[in-house]
């Protein structure tokens, strides 16, 4: 079997384990402000909708985890892998994913790192849990 062939065996595999859908989002910056408060949330535009995806748990290899400076103060946070079609491209760093169906339904997730490898059967990046921006998608 050709590399080629191999490659598109194990997309058609890796579709079929992506039960659940999700819609990743990006920040648009900062929207207007509120009239009462004056306070501005950031707005996000959808730059892929409802995709197949998959919540993994953290990549084989790796640490599972992830050194992160908040306010000073170094924290550790686990990571996870999201998977999502090949067809998926421009993963960016800080991206949000909103799972919509499948196990995992209302959980927000965000880029790690929007970077993959050659030749992969899925999309997969490093995901740490997020809140859900207060101002809403």
């Amino acid at each position: 079997m050709s590399a080629a062939a191999a490659l598109v065996r194990g997309e058609r595999a890796a579709l079929a384990r992506m039960t659940s859908t999700a819609t990743v989002y990006r920040s648009a910056g900062l929207g207007d402000p509120d009239p009462d408060t004056g306070i501005q949330d950031t707005t996000y535009t959808a730059v892929h909708a409802d995709s197949p995806f998959r919540l993994g748990g953290s990549d084989r290899g790796g640490s599972g985890s992830r050194t992160q400076d908040v306010g000073g103060v170094e924290i550790t946070l686990a990571t996870r892998v999201g998977h999502f079609p090949v067809t998926v491209t421009g993963l960016q760093d800080g991206d949000l994913i909103d799972v919509l169906t499948g196990e995992n339904a209302g959980t927000v997730w965000r880029i790690v790192e929007g970077d993959w490898a050659d030749q992969q059967t899925a999309r997969r990046v490093p995901i740490i849990a997020a809140e859900r921006p207060e101002g809403g998608f």
